[in-house]
């Protein structure tokens, strides 16, 4: 099956053009110095749903009192109705990843990095970061916890964690109005199997210095970042040797300037995520109250992602030392 579309493959045709890109969230980048907001469309849009995304984003941008501020739509490929509008309007952008076709400044560019990327025929449902958070913070700990402090954790309404905990009735248990997991195994392989990704922004640097000190180099550039894979692993439950430096940030790094080289995603030795996921500071926090990772379950999530000879049993030791908490 085809990949799906991602902010990464529109990031791509934009540098590839030539243009300069700095990001400051998973949906703001910064574009030859013009502010653009960032939207991914799993589907070809029609022109009115064009129109309809770049009215919403007219009205931010006012509020925003930005001037200039642009609109990139990233979609699967362009079709002639949508490259006309964008051709005539200057605050749209188009980045067509199967096609290769960027339009910037009113300028249609063909840039010939077909990737094959999949148009699922329909929009998808918002990714369930929410319920995936609330499995995490349920796996720190055996403390009962009501509703309202649960979605305090995780940042979220108590509306949506209260149909969560419906749902996985048996997995969790509720006594006096609060509640616990009492199938934490369970808990922990449903995350595992089912957590959709961070979503967002990846950048990928390439560095000859030891994994460890990758991720802590680029931990220091900036007071948000949290170490997670191989890194994060280390810090709360060493056991293999790193393969990649993994990190994740509100906003990209300044790390051309930590003596990092920009690299293919193949060729990295650290990737920054700037996560679409809302969820991952917070639940970092509820896991530890000066977090310099995320939480344990989530760098185990990242741990199977990287892979490796010995994965398993490093992705088991982070689960022994979350389970611990969730047995007592």
């Amino acid at each position: 099956m085809a990949p799906h579309l991602t902010a990464d493959a529109g990031i791509d045709l934009l540098t590839s053009s030539g243009l300069n890109v700095a990001i400051d969230s998973a949906s703001d980048l910064v574009v030859n110095g013009v502010p653009v907001e960032l939207k991914v469309c799993a589907r070809t849009p029609s022109p009115s749903d064009v129109m309809r995304m770049l009215d919403r984003a007219r009205q931010r941008g006012v509020r925003n009192e930005s001037t200039n501020r642009r609109l990139l739509i990233v979609m699967p490929s362009v079709p002639t109705s949508i490259r006309t509008l964008a051709e005539a309007t200057p605050d749209l952008a188009v980045a067509g990843v199967n096609d290769s076709i960027l339009i910037w400044g009113r300028k249609t560019q063909f840039l010939g990095l077909v990737d094959d990327i999949e148009d699922v025929g329909r929009p998808r449902g918002r990714p369930s970061w929410g319920r995936h958070a609330l499995m995490r913070v349920l796996l720190f700990s055996d403390e009962p916890r009501t509703q309202v402090e649960l979605a305090a954790q995780i940042g979220t309404s108590q509306a949506a964690v209260s149909k969560a905990l419906k749902d996985w009735m048996g997995t969790v248990e509720k006594a006096n109005g609060r509640w616990r997991a009492v199938e934490p195994e369970r808990l922990w392989d449903r995350f595992l199997d089912t957590y959709p990704g961070p979503g967002g922004i990846t950048e990928s640097w390439y560095s000859l210095d030891p994994i460890i000190k990758q991720a802590e180099d680029a931990q220091a550039t900036s007071p948000d970042v949290l170490l997670s894979g191989d890194a994060a692993a280390d810090t709360i439950a060493p056991w293999r040797v790193p393969r990649k430096a993994l990190v994740y940030a509100k906003k990209g790094l300044p790390l051309a300037r930590a003596k990092f080289a920009e690299a293919a995603r193949e060729e990295a030795s650290l990737e920054v995520v700037i996560p679409a996921d809302p969820t991952i500071w917070a639940t970092a926090a509820a896991w530890s109250a000066h977090p310099r990772t995320v939480d344990p379950v989530l760098a185990a999530w990242d741990v199977r992602r990287t892979g490796g000879p010995d994965a398993g049993e490093a992705i088991d030791r982070l689960a022994r030392r979350v389970l611990q908490r969730a047995l007592r």
